[in-house]
């Protein structure tokens, strides 16, 4: 019997057929003890040699990456899966989203160690120009929100030893074609909105959202007792998520409670509002549900977020007004504050922004008149005139 001749190692470097391999011995980390792993597929030995000379020297630092046969699509669920924990509900509901909409069809079968900065530059420009439903072109906000969450996933590969480095960084998204404009109200067509409502059930919501810039969900999630209306001030401390048919409580945004001062006629309405509550809870009797909730049905029964904001879009037919989301309330708010004069650090605290650069950054087109202000105020200070 004729044995089968071995290809010949050199170096730890072996051909096998047209490619060459190297070997590299890998350190477990809870035994401590070494086993050598076999990499191949390189054109030439010199390829295999630099390749192993890297492996070794990175081996030795404590920073080699094995190679793994994990696809983007594999890595991206179990990296959702696992951090799901330590993230509110509506963010692991908004990622996951962008994973099954985006990112695994379009990433999902490729190996997560060979992702490059080119090549997800190009699949980021792909899904500007027709990543949307039905082919449409995708907007760069949404293109940068999916680049963001796989940045997000890769920083963590880094982390675990799947991959060397975070192939998004030095990716290149869509140019921004400016920035979005908000659909927002003037002081009078919120008061005539606000007038024109209060034949429906939910215009006190509507006006709580112009007169303080709360969130939807921050205004789903607000309870009496963080309401203070001999004080004419309320607290935003909860926020309530719509996931599905679920709803979920959590935290605000940046997981502060913040304070909000009321105006005389935002607290009048919620004096009604709650007098109004207190005679629906006597009417049901036992069959009223029972919460500390400020916006429920006259049942007792919670609102859906999902809800309000169809129902305050059907509130402005036949106004005349700019049709408007209910996000737009909040956007009203601070327009019409900063155009007022009101410092951009007050208005910051208002909407819960974690810096007042996020203020500036969102409104800066609010206050085109600030410069001719401002040479008023100067020709005043100076000249007296």
């Amino acid at each position: 019997m004729t044995k089968t001749k071995q290809p010949a190692m050199k170096d730890g470097i072996i051909k096998r057929g047209s490619t060459y391999s190297y070997v590299v011995r890998e350190r477990d980390p809870e035994t401590r003890r070494t086993k050598p792993r076999w990499v191949g597929g390189f054109r030439t030995r010199e390829d295999a040699k630099r390749a192993r000379d890297k492996a070794r020297n990175d081996v030795h630092r404590g920073t080699y990456v094995p190679p793994k046969d994990l696809t983007v699509g594999d890595w991206l669920d179990r990296w959702i899966t696992g951090h799901a924990v330590e993230l509110k509900p509506s963010t692991v509901a908004s990622y996951r989203r962008c994973i099954d909409l985006y990112l695994k069809p379009k990433l999902g079968h490729l190996q997560v160690q060979g992702l490059s900065p080119s090549t997800l530059s190009g699949v980021f420009r792909d899904m500007g120009m027709a990543g949307g439903r039905n082919g449409k072109a995708l907007s760069a906000r949404s293109v940068e929100y999916t680049r963001a969450v796989l940045r997000k996933a890769m920083a963590d590969a880094v982390v675990e030893r799947v991959v060397e480095v975070n192939p998004v960084t030095g990716s290149k998204s869509p140019r921004k074609q400016g920035k979005p404009k908000h659909v927002t109200w003037t002081g009078t067509q919120q008061r005539t909105f606000i007038e024109a409502a209060t034949e429906s059930r939910w215009w006190i919501v509507w006006a709580l959202a112009l007169a303080t810039g709360m969130r939807r969900g921050e205004l789903c999630g607000l309870e009496w007792s963080h309401i203070d209306l001999d004080a004419a001030t309320l607290s935003v401390e909860r926020s309530a998520t719509q996931i599905g048919t679920e709803i979920v409580t959590t935290d605000t945004k940046n997981h502060e409670n913040r304070p909000v001062a009321l105006d005389p006629y935002t607290v009048t309405a919620l004096r009604a509002w709650r007098k109004q509550q207190a005679a629906e809870r006597l009417q049901w009797g036992p069959a009223y549900t029972v919460s500390d909730l400020v916006f429920t049905w006259e049942s007792g029964a919670r609102v859906r977020p999902h809800y309000l904001t169809t129902q305050f879009v059907a509130d402005q037919d036949g106004r005349g007004l700019p049709r408007m989301t209910l996000h737009g309330a909040r956007h009203s708010h601070a327009t019409t504050l900063l155009r007022e004069g009101v410092p951009v650090h007050i208005v910051s605290k208002r909407l819960g922004h974690r810096d007042p650069s996020v203020t500036l950054n969102v409104y800066a087109d609010a206050i085109p008149e600030d410069d001719t202000r401002a040479v008023d105020v100067f020709t005043r200070a100076v000249w007296g005139a």
